[in-house]
């Protein structure tokens, strides 16, 4: 009788558990879900690739959805057998809460388990595949980061073209705009095929513009290729406002270092596994370098990993007492969790970015404020 009520209580779980999944899932996929489906139907991307693309992000929406899944499926599915009355009825047949919880305690530790290879190995892995994909289809498809008469920003540049044909690649009506930035220096060449002739236009000591008819597109790795024709370059001397550069050129080949070599130092860390993290944060202590977002992000592979066990001490205790509108009280109970988990992982998160408290110490402090809460609404359980 124990193993089928064993049984029983697990498969109740696990279909609200799965419920919850796919729930939370579409939740945080609709931002990539209008993305993709912008590169299928606007850009030119196709199906196949577009599905995988969804395919390599899917892990890291999981290792979020799961925890909360977790919470969502026990606190449903034992709100379900308390306002069902088959709570009271197991009671009455003589089993105590340890038979109630047990089951279900081992099947969470079983998926916090997986989770922490998931989220250490797995899910950087598929991140990476992520971001080499995106590269290679930019890199094929260049002009997908643009979008007709809107302003984009690329790095210190700001771009802006009235018309986008993505069949040949080009630009028509482009305004090119350059902030001032006192360490860097570019070279533009009159022509494509020249090689060496350098006007020295781009001194970026100076704000500057460049508007032209049309320009091609061309994406490498480490930038973008501009082939720009008939237009001018346009430099303000702040020294005498009313006195300005002014060039005309019938062709012009100009580069722009991809923004994204700055701004995937962030996205890197979630392509490397745990192990990785480990071994950046070493060199980073010997050479004396910031190592805080890294460290942030290990811990909180850890967090995540082990969450589902601190949702399953709290969730039990709410379902079992839960008593008539179980379900209800359930469903409202793990979104009030959840959002009390969540302020308090960015609270940890503010404290350790500005380096307040240490990261591996309060990173923790979701977890260890659901796990305090659970285990007295536990104890009050059982003294009952």
């Amino acid at each position: 009788m124990i193993k089928k009520l064993h049984l029983y209580t697990i498969k109740e779980s696990f279909g609200s558990f799965l419920l919850g999944v796919a729930v939370f899932s579409i939740l945080f996929i609709l931002d990539y879900v209008f993305e993709l489906v912008d590169l299928f139907l606007s850009k030119g991307v196709s199906f196949f690739l577009v599905l995988k693309l969804f395919a390599f992000a899917l892990p890291n929406i999981l290792r979020l959805a799961i925890p909360m899944s977790v919470l969502f499926g026990i606190l449903i599915a034992y709100g379900k057998l308390s306002e069902d009355n088959e709570i009271t009825a197991m009671k009455s047949s003589g089993v105590n809460y340890r038979t109630l919880s047990l089951p279900i305690i081992i099947l969470v530790c079983i998926i916090s388990s997986f989770l922490l290879f998931f989220n250490h190995f797995l899910s950087p892995a598929m991140n990476s595949n992520f971001v080499n994909l995106y590269r290679e289809i930019l890199t094929k498809k260049p002009l997908i980061k643009f979008t007709e008469k809107t302003t984009i920003e690329l790095g210190e540049y700001r771009l802006y073209a009235n018309k986008v044909n993505r069949k040949n690649n080009t630009l028509y009506e482009v305004s090119i705009y350059k902030f001032e930035n006192k360490d860097d220096y570019c070279y533009g060449y009159n022509d494509e095929k020249s090689d060496k002739k350098s006007l020295f236009l781009q001194n970026n000591s100076k704000a500057w513009r460049i508007a032209a008819s049309s320009a091609k597109v061309k994406s490498y790795q480490n930038g973008t290729q501009f082939f720009i024709y008939d237009g001018y370059w346009q430099k303000a001397n702040f020294s005498d406002i009313n006195n300005m550069t002014h060039m005309t050129f019938k062709s012009y080949c100009f580069f722009i270092p991809s923004s994204e070599v700055m701004k995937e130092q962030t996205l890197s860390m979630s392509e490397k596994s745990s192990p990785e993290i480990l071994k950046t944060i070493k060199t980073c202590k010997e050479q004396d370098i910031p190592f805080t977002a890294n460290e942030i992000e290990f811990w909180i592979r850890w967090i995540y990993a082990l969450a589902p066990i601190s949702f399953v001490l709290i969730a039990l205790p709410i379902g079992i007492m839960a008593g008539k509108d179980g379900k209800t009280i359930g469903f409202g109970m793990s979104l009030s969790i959840i959002l009390v988990y969540y302020m308090l992982l960015i609270l940890a998160l503010i404290l350790s970015e500005k380096e307040y408290v240490p990261a591996n110490l309060i990173m923790w402090l979701p977890n260890i404020t659901v796990t305090a809460a659970g285990i007295c609404l536990f104890t009050k359980m059982v003294k009952k």
